[in-house]
């Protein structure tokens, strides 16, 4: 994997190129699309962020990403969806999974995707890997 820095769209972003998939497609970078969030939305999704880091209990890797154990006092799952669908928009190299347990059980969010996305994960959310 080749670590570059890139200009995108005028911000500066620090990731890992994306391949060619089998179809010969370019797949998107693994970097963080600083402009696919209005300024008022970025604030949202950060403070989301924090409330998401906050209510982390545990945190799994698997064998194409992480999944997070969430403690639902501590998010609600309005704001967890919100949050993931900020998410999508800036790093859509990602794949999503919420999991609601039912009669209030747990709720489990994994993040997932192509070869490469875990170090990314790491990188970028290394402080809610616990």
């Amino acid at each position: 994997m080749i670590l570059k820095l890139a200009i995108v769209t005028g911000s500066l972003a620090l990731g890992a190129f994306g391949v060619r998939n089998s179809n010969a497609q370019t797949e998107t970078p693994f970097f963080c699309n600083l402009k696919a969030l209005t300024p008022v939305e970025r604030t949202e999704h950060m403070q989301l962020m924090k409330q998401l880091a906050s209510a982390v209990v545990s945190s799994v890797e698997i064998a194409d990403g992480f999944a997070f154990h969430i403690d639902r006092s501590r998010v609600s799952l309005k704001d967890l969806a919100s949050w993931t669908e900020f998410e999508r928009r800036c790093c859509p190299f990602f794949d999503f999974t919420l999991e609601w347990r039912r009669e209030n059980g747990a709720v489990t969010l994994r993040l997932t995707g192509r070869d490469g996305v875990k170090q990314f994960i790491r990188s970028e959310f290394a402080a809610v890997i616990r």
